[in-house]
């Protein structure tokens, strides 16, 4: 079982463990390909080693911060580069979207205005307000005569309010 499978299953993350299984792969790589020359001496001669060879704590923290910096600008760019990607999708889906709507509104304005309204009438209060928007205001008129008066009302009702949010958006 390979080391990061063991971190996966634990619940364990790079983070918490460090970046030591990297650098000991990285030293065993070198000495495979012979990068480094290495001799033997026995771990007592490093123990002995002076204070002033060893790494401070305070400088190993700073190392491991600069390596977490790097791999979380390296996320961010990441997350930018994705959300410049949904961004883009969103665009394209929103013009499928206003193509489906200018092709229904020509059909619309196509009818003859009594059977758009009685297909408007059937139709959720809400589509037939998108639709009824979409419509050149000449056509849009023919087909509200030509419906039931209530319905009509409400439609006009519901235009009207769509029209004084997007004013209020507009202006703010």
């Amino acid at each position: 079982m390979l080391l990061q499978d063991i971190i996966e299953k634990k619940g364990y993350s790079s983070l918490v463990i460090g970046y030591w299984p990297r650098i000991f792969l990285i030293f065993l790589f070198s000495i495979t390909y012979n990068l480094l020359p290495i001799t033997y001496c026995p771990l007592s001669v490093y123990a002995q080693q002076p204070a002033a060879q060893q790494k401070s704590p305070a400088s190993l923290e700073e190392e491991r911060l600069t390596i977490l910096k790097a791999d979380i600008k390296k996320e961010v760019e990441r997350l930018e580069k994705l959300k410049k990607e949904i961004e883009e999708a969103q665009k394209a889906l929103d013009i499928k979207i206003q193509e489906g709507l200018l092709k229904v509104v020509k059909m619309y304005e196509a009818m003859p205005p009594e059977e758009a309204a009685r297909k408007l009438e059937k139709l959720d209060e809400d589509s037939a307000v998108i639709i009824l928007n979409s419509l050149k205001p000449k056509t849009a008129g023919k087909i509200l005569a030509q419906m039931d008066n209530d319905k009509a009302a409400s439609l006009s009702k519901k235009i009207l309010i769509k029209g004084k949010v997007l004013q209020e958006k507009t202006s703010q």
